[in-house]
């Protein structure tokens, strides 16, 4: 093969020592003076439809940990090298189906520096403490990402939020289904459920805070987002806004509610996705199920009241 080849194009989920390993590896093979894009410095939160149709041509190769993506760039004609095992492979990986590129609507077709959302200033406060907890949040955006080709071609989240008394605490339950405005099938693109000490009277507010949490922290807030809490447990989350009240979940309901453009309430009483979370309530009240996670309310509340307490972050951080 003529060593015509310019430039390596390293997937955001590429590490950095796993690209030096490869340029190493290139130049083994006779390469010289090829440049070095790195996705995520280069075009941060870039779908993959956008590096296959702006970043890659036939003196690229491709290095990405990512099967189906690495199918789809052969495919097409172009060079894709993937890491597995302790080897990189140029070759069509079997068993494996091309990864549906998204086509680019019109104004995809310029090039972006950055294509991740602006982050909010309060999503700081509301991120998991714990790496292992960061990477999973990562990996769930990234999916929900090249799932759509894009967070620019989402048109409504959808979240159904229920709760029930467990002993002395309560397990909270929400699901996100993501429809798109390119034609293609919705996505339920995640369920949690959490388990927390929460007062009585605060239940209903604590279950919709969780999904509006989950949202800024997926970066979703910007799209038209629709609540379907279980009216027959839970008030209208509206009521809620505009208090004198002065209490913690309150307040943060209305902090959050501020970040997102485009948010509704309704009631829910019935149909397939409220029963079908509401049953999904019953059977983990009865089982130790690792799909309950511990809630984390009080550490989020704690990091909000900091930052709007000047005194207590000096003394915290001296």
């Amino acid at each position: 093969m003529p060593k015509r080849m310019k430039k390596i194009v390293v997937d955001e989920a590429v590490s950095e020592e796993l690209s030096h390993q490869f340029f190493s590896f290139l130049q083994k093979q006779g390469y010289r003076n090829l440049d070095i894009i790195h996705v995520h410095k280069a075009h941060p939160g870039m779908p993959d439809s956008h590096i296959v149709h702006h970043l890659l041509d036939h003196s690229t190769f491709l290095l990405t940990t990512d099967r189906p993506l690495h199918n789809a760039v052969i495919a097409k004609g172009f060079k894709s090298y993937h890491y597995s095992n302790g080897r990189f492979n140029s070759r069509r990986i079997k068993g494996i189906k091309n990864k549906i590129l998204t086509p680019l609507k019109k104004e995809a077709l310029l090039l972006k520096n950055y294509y991740h959302l602006p982050k909010t200033e309060i999503r700081s406060c509301l991120l998991p403490s714990s790496e292992k907890s960061l990477k999973k949040l990562r990996t769930k955006r990234r999916r929900i990402r090249s799932y759509f080709g894009g967070f620019d071609n989402l048109d409504l989240v959808a979240f159904t939020v229920s709760w029930k008394a467990l002993s002395s605490s309560t397990l909270f339950g929400l699901r996100i289904r993501i429809s798109t405005n390119i034609g293609k099938k919705a996505l339920d693109a995640s369920e949690n459920y959490f388990r927390d000490q929460i007062a009585n009277q605060y239940r209903d507010i604590a279950a919709v805070n969780y999904a509006l949490i989950l949202s800024i922290q997926l970066m979703l807030h910007h799209v038209k987002t629709t609540v379907y809490f279980d009216s027959p447990k839970m008030k209208n989350p509206g009521l809620f806004l505009g208090g004198d009240a002065k209490e913690p979940n309150t307040d943060l309901f209305a902090a959050l509610y501020e970040n997102f453009t485009d948010l509704n309430f309704i009631p829910s009483t019935k149909g397939q996705f409220i029963e079908r979370l509401r049953a999904k309530l019953r059977n983990l009240s009865q089982s130790n199920s690792n799909e309950i996670v511990p809630g984390n309310m009080s550490e989020i509340l704690n990091k909000l009241n900091k930052r709007h307490d000047p005194a207590r972050t000096n003394i915290d951080n001296p």
